[in-house]
């Protein structure tokens, strides 16, 4: 093979290295996963759970902050939390700085103290057939009961889920800017992949 073609070619990888992975604006932003991950070995009650993640970096004087947002749903067994099937929706955010580790990886510390979840009763949905005969009352006392329990449960997934995003391997932007990936461990300590979407406008 022609060592000029090879030349070349280690020339251009080595461009889109830097054009992905050096400079610390690349990737400055908001961003919202492609698709959800799955919760559901950090909430042993769901019969399925599922978070939708956006990440927002920023770059200023005062540091190098991070804001990780998520979108939550879950659904649980019957009898699993109550004697019902039950859907939930939740948001949750917690507030950080990051650091490059260096020249592919980023590391994100978590303020704790500033995480927040909430679980929205307007989103709290009871099977139809485990709620038959009940009055509106005590529908009403069983939502608020049901978004208590399952706001610590999801608090307790996401405290302990956040470990996975506190290093972000091989990171890269592609050329235009407007996606994100890199690599996290699961709950089983496999590394998978992470693809985002730049938010643009709010959108």
């Amino acid at each position: 093979m022609d060592r000029r073609f090879l030349h070349l070619s280690a020339v251009a990888l080595l461009a889109f290295g830097l054009a992905s992975c050096s400079g610390d604006d690349a990737f400055v932003g908001s961003w919202t996963a492609a698709a959800p991950v799955s919760l559901q070995a950090d909430i042993p009650a769901a019969s399925s759970a599922t978070s939708l993640m956006s990440l927002d970096f920023t770059r200023g004087d005062s540091g190098n902050g991070v804001y990780l947002s998520s979108l939550i749903n879950a659904d649980s067994l019957s009898g699993a939390v109550e004697p019902y099937e039950v859907s939930i929706s939740a948001t949750a955010g917690v507030r950080g700085t990051w650091t490059r580790s260096g020249d592919d990886d980023l590391l994100l510390a978590f303020d704790m103290s500033s995480l927040k979840v909430e679980v929205d009763p307007a989103g709290v949905m009871f099977s139809q057939n485990m709620l038959t005969g009940a009055g509106q009352p005590a529908v009403d006392s069983l939502t608020a009961r049901t978004a208590a329990i399952w706001q610590r449960q999801i608090e307790r997934a996401v405290r302990g889920s956040l470990i996975r995003y506190s290093r972000l391997e091989d990171v890269e932007v592609d050329r235009d800017r407007t996606t994100l990936q890199f690599e996290i461990k699961n709950a089983a300590g496999h590394d998978i992949d992470m693809v985002m979407h730049r938010v643009i406008n709010g959108d």
